[in-house]
């Protein structure tokens, strides 16, 4: 029997990531409340308002809150209400409930390590990854899980195979910078893991690592197109192009899917 069983969940933001996980936790014999601003979820408001909170509260008291808003592509004002206000909301209005955040990798910024493990001291670069890592740290502080994801791809979403397909130019870096990935399903599968295992403090989420000239030379013998123009442009300020280590995560017994099927 799962720990979910007969225990109330919420979760918070019902996106690409967060209806994967709410129907995994009905599966695993959770009741399940959603609560998203602008996708379809039993309590449509903002999670920072204590009276949305509150409505939520009338359908199921949570022993397990699962974080997993998004900003969709926000400025640092937006992930400041997403990440930190909400956040502290639910802490405050909810301080029995097990909080699980959904972080990202990002947060490693311009560390240097020829692999990440959450033991690397993080460099957040730029407003919006600090925000992200105060947002862990109140989440940590209160006897939470982070769970610091890497980029998310499914079947029909990946950004990289889309550019490929669509014979776009690549993405930019060199060709031995490293890309990292995990299949939104293996995400959802590992936050209910963490959740199962009763797991506190930093998990990298991270399924597949893989370079640049590797991901574009697999997907042309997979597909057949050839791959784009390079991209003289540099990556990201503060984009992370080294492996991600979930070894602290497989240790629990997550097996994530390799990403050429």
């Amino acid at each position: 029997m799962s720990r979910l069983t007969g225990q109330g969940v919420w979760v918070v933001g019902t996106g690409f990531l967060g209806r994967e996980l709410a129907a995994l936790c009905m599966a695993a014999g959770a009741r399940v409340v959603t609560i998203d601003t602008v996708a379809a979820a039993d309590v449509a408001g903002d999670a920072a308002d204590p009276a949305v909170l509150h409505t939520a509260y009338q359908l199921v008291e949570p022993g397990y809150i699962f974080c997993c808003m998004a900003t969709r592509g926000g400025d640092a004002a937006a992930y400041r209400h997403c990440y930190a206000e909400v956040v502290a909301a639910l802490l405050r209005e909810a301080p029995a409930a097990h909080v699980l955040f959904c972080s990202s990798v990002s947060v490693y910024g311009s560390a240097v390590a020829a692999e990440l493990t959450e033991a690397v001291p993080v460099a957040p670069v730029g407003e919006r990854a600090r925000v992200l890592l105060a947002a862990e740290q109140a989440v940590l502080q209160a006897g939470g899980t982070v769970a610091r994801l890497a980029a998310l791809y499914g079947e029909n979403r990946c950004e990289l195979r889309r550019r490929h397909l669509a014979g776009e130019p690549q993405l930019p870096g060199t060709p031995g910078r490293v890309l990292n990935y995990v299949h939104v399903q293996d995400a959802a599968c590992a936050l209910l893991l963490l959740a199962e295992q009763g797991a506190a403090g930093v998990f990298n989420v991270c399924g597949a690592s893989f370079t640049k000239a590797a991901a574009y030379a697999a997907l042309e013998r997979i597909s057949g197109v050839p791959a784009g123009a390079e991209v003289a442009a540099p990556t990201k300020r503060g984009g992370v192009c080294v492996p991600v280590s979930s070894a602290r995560l497989r240790a629990l017994g997550w097996q994530p899917r390799p990403f050429f099927l």
